[in-house]
């Protein structure tokens, strides 16, 4: 009796990456060249990048480039902006693997639908363009299964109906549960944090992470409006109640 190995999806993008990079059909963008330490192929740049080796100001560029060109070409580039990601859809599935209560291809289809679906519309002028991304592919698996074991489970010790958590209560409270279900980064939920309930200005935020006031604005505006959806969608509401986020000021360089 022969043993069936399930080839994942994970794998299938991994082979077809790494036989678009042999056949040439997806060289390092020409802006990256001079700023890594010789030229590489995009798998060597990941290795590169999952190492530490390349900051985050690179790996911002190289993602603006693979959106821009996923939006333009689609086909290889797309699988391209899908390969660069591998590390970390592969980290997010195994987190859920254990708690997910479908088959595995399902969920790596939520991942990988997720993630494509957000390719499309994310703002490549703001920073931490990969991780946000990865959060969306993480929001469409917790949307496929609304009921799954990560969310507030009522105590079978209460007695009367099970009541939810509010996510209406304290503003900093509704922020932590947000970035629980991957509706914020950390980022967005800070800068929303300081500049709407602190004493930080958008000005001063923006500074702080390398934007333009007007980028920073819209980057600001785009989490505010999944957090209200996720609010009026209830999304929000099951969430276990996380330690409370404390809003970070804004570096003394951002202020001066």
């Amino acid at each position: 009796m022969s043993l069936v190995v399930r080839r994942s999806c994970f794998d299938a993008v991994q082979e077809r990456f790494l036989a678009l990079v042999e056949a040439g059909q997806l060289p390092l963008p020409p802006e990256l060249e001079s700023v890594v330490a010789s030229r590489v192929g995009l798998p060597q740049l990941r290795d590169l990048m999952l190492g530490g080796a390349v900051g985050d100001g690179v790996a911002d560029r190289l993602w603006r480039g693979l959106v821009q060109r996923s939006r333009l070409e689609a086909g290889a580039w797309t699988v391209a902006a899908l390969g660069m990601a591998l590390p970390g859809l592969r980290r997010v599935a195994r987190d859920f693997r254990s708690r997910w209560r479908g088959d595995v291809e399902d969920l790596e289809s939520e991942l990988f639908a997720g993630f494509l679906d957000r390719l499309r519309t994310v703002d490549i002028e703001a920073p931490r363009i990969c991780g946000r991304l990865i959060d969306a592919a993480v929001r469409a698996v917790r949307r496929a299964e609304p009921a799954g074991p990560w969310s507030q489970q009522p105590s079978s010790l209460a007695a009367g109906p099970a009541v939810p958590g509010l996510p209406w209560d304290h503003p900093d409270y509704v922020l932590a549960r947000a970035v629980a279900a991957a509706v914020l980064c950390r980022e967005e939920a800070d800068v929303i944090g300081a500049t709407r309930l602190g004493d930080t200005t958008l000005g001063q935020a923006a500074s702080a992470l390398g934007l333009a006031e007007p980028a920073a604005r819209r980057w600001r505006r785009q989490a505010e409006l999944r957090l209200r959806g996720a609010i009026r969608s209830g999304e929000l509401a099951f969430v276990a109640k996380p330690r409370r986020l404390g809003r970070q000021p804004a570096p003394a360089s951002a202020v001066a």
